[in-house]
């Protein structure tokens, strides 16, 4: 007989994925328990990135031996508190890259090419009145990557394929023949196309600010699958409503899914509900690895160790 492990799923995100862990754990699912309820029994929970992992919730727990998280930034998980509560965090590295890269070149071209307003201009029935206007082109335009890791180097492989000019930014210089700009500043002056991929996190808090909009580009535009805390939000507002900039495409927002009313109403932008990894083949793979982080950590096997 194994004695099988208790754990907690908190994010509703996860709901479609609760059989898996079910397999080998005695699940419970934080959006069905009651207020009152006892976290002591649970040895594992798991939380995907930006759920607030943070010390007061996670001092509930008595017997909390891992957190896994579902997806590859951990940005929402207190790692200190973790690190001296002897509590292992894990996350789901390398299965959701290809997907991710994909929607920031999806967002790309339809916020260049206006696909969404030329789908509604003809749903509308507008063409009838007069043709749609012009967009922009992407052969030869300058695309600056901030955060050349995975995913950004995914990115870059498509971005490649459309014949962009590629530079990136980042903590360190990568092996690869792009050209590499140890300052943002100096970098967005010539960037038409801004791609966010970097981690979220402290380190990155309001990177993208006032300061670096300014420096931008009038007919440049700034595309975000990495978190929304990297962009001063109000700074975005304010640039594109004075023109600053030329467009937006946002997969991640700060108090998602409750977003600043102030951006949805721009006319600028292209949103989408936090959705870059959302395919139905990646999901399930991001369950599975943290799944297995689950029962490797018990069973003294290999696992996606962050600390």
């Amino acid at each position: 007989y194994l004695m099988k492990y208790n754990i907690l799923i908190t994010d509703i995100l996860i709901k479609d994925f609760v059989y898996i862990f079910k397999k080998n754990f005695n699940v419970d699912c934080l959006w069905t328990l009651k207020k009152k309820f006892n976290f002591d029994k649970y040895e594992a929970i798991v939380v995907t990135g930006g759920f607030n992992t943070n010390k007061n919730f996670l001092k509930k727990f008595k017997q909390l031996k891992i957190v896994s998280v579902f997806g590859v930034g951990y940005d929402g998980v207190d790692l200190t508190y973790c690190k001296k509560n002897n509590i292992t965090v894990t996350n789901t590295p390398k299965v959701l890259t290809e997907d991710v890269a994909d929607l920031a070149l999806g967002l790309l071209i339809s916020l260049s090419r206006k696909i969404h307003e030329s789908h509604n201009f003809v749903k509308q029935n507008k063409w009838i009145k007069k043709p749609f206007e012009l967009t922009t082109s992407l052969s030869d335009k300058t695309v600056g990557i901030v955060g050349y890791g995975s995913i950004g180097k995914a990115f870059s492989k498509r971005a490649k394929s459309l014949s962009m000019n590629i530079i990136y930014t980042g903590p360190n210089k990568k092996n690869v023949k792009f050209k590499y700009y140890k300052s943002l500043e100096e970098m967005v002056k010539i960037t038409d196309y801004l791609v966010l991929t970097c981690i979220g996190g402290s380190k990155t808090r309001n990177l993208i600010n006032n300061k670096i909009f300014t420096k931008m580009k009038k007919n440049a535009m700034i595309i975000n699958v990495s978190r929304g805390s990297v962009i001063n939000e109000k700074d975005l507002i304010i640039s594109l409503k004075n023109k600053v900039i030329a467009g937006a495409a946002l997969d991640v927002f700060d108090n998602e899914p409750k977003i600043n009313l102030k951006i949805i109403r721009q006319k600028n932008v292209l949103l989408s509900p936090h959705n870059a990894s959302a395919t139905f083949e990646t999901r399930l793979k991001m369950a599975n690895l943290a799944y297995k982080n689950i029962w490797n950590y018990f069973h003294n096997l290999s696992i996606n160790k962050i600390i």
